[in-house]
């Protein structure tokens, strides 16, 4: 095993999970292109109220949260060849010792990668080598771990794995309702200032607002009364992602955020450590910590 050909392996594995990215893109928008969810009046508090809702009457292929699990495998499993590489380099030997043990670590707490049982897991490494995967860890990040690519890579796999259904979720992120007399905004079920986009529920209508109606109205006249062209808009994302992650990660849509990992993958971590051109901060640089 060479350099060249570890780092041609860990390449293709970032191309194909940019390509995932895309598909995941195309997929979401024959999904939205098909108007999945649509405004609908419901019941309100008596005869002369309705509520304006909005239904989902397709819920969002299976497959893109599929495809995003896909995506985090090829960046994790890249990850990983480049630790195989680095193990094989620094011990001469191919398979490396305690080949099953290796993988490429991801630790918000420094004591447990110093730990002498993780620092067995990796005994092909080098204490070189040991070091310069122990200064790209989450727990090194400023502010915090929020902001680390690699922590959240690997908190995006736990989520994939355990939970049923999506990781990724639809979110709206434009909700306009207009009301003409004499209809009249009974109650709004939105917060005033919403401070992040709602994770929309598939499963049941989501409340907009409760509009009154003079007596005896039905059904149509309400309709038209009320203005909800284009009133409805959403963009998909992982909710833990985009509510939980640093400033700059948060600020980005999904698509931009999946890119930015695989930029900082492999130009940031893989080419360093598989090149050799991975370099430790000097420890008497006060701008390194």
């Amino acid at each position: 095993m060479n350099a060249d050909h570890a780092l041609e392996v860990c390449r293709d594995r970032v191309a194909h999970a940019a390509e995932i990215r895309s598909t995941i893109g195309s997929t979401w928008n024959e999904y939205i292109e098909q108007v999945p969810r649509r405004f609908v009046l419901k019941p309100g508090r008596d005869d002369d109220h309705r509520i304006v809702a909005v239904e989902t009457f397709e819920r969002m292929p299976v497959r893109l949260s599929t495809l995003f699990g896909e995506w985090l495998y090829e960046l994790r499993a890249a990850l990983d060849g480049a630790v195989y590489f680095m193990a094989v380099r620094d011990s001469g030997q191919n398979p490396p010792p305690n080949e099953r043990g290796l993988m490429f670590p991801t630790f918000d707490d420094a004591a447990k990668f110093d730990d002498k049982s993780h620092r067995g897991r990796l005994k092909a490494l080098s204490d070189n080598s040991f070091d310069l995967l122990r200064h790209v860890q989450p727990f090194n990040a400023r502010p915090d771990h929020l902001g680390n690519v690699l922590w959240w890579l690997d908190e995006l796999a736990r989520i994939d794995r355990h939970r049923y259904g999506h990781a990724l979720a639809a979110h709206a992120d434009h909700i306009r309702v207009g009301v003409s007399p004499p209809l009249e905004m009974a109650e709004s079920y939105l917060p005033p200032t919403p401070a992040a986009p709602i994770v929309v529920d598939e499963t049941q209508p989501v409340p907009i607002i409760e509009v009154k109606a003079p007596s005896g109205w039905d059904d149509v006249e309400f309709q038209q009364h009320l203005a909800i062209d284009d009133g409805w808009s959403s963009f998909i994302d992982v909710p833990e992602w985009r509510s939980r992650a640093a400033k700059l990660l948060r600020g980005l849509t999904l698509e931009k955020r999946m890119y930015a990992c695989e930029i900082f993958v492999l130009d940031d971590i893989i080419e360093p450590l598989v090149t050799g051109t991975a370099t430790l901060p000097d420890p008497n640089d006060e701008d390194a910590a």
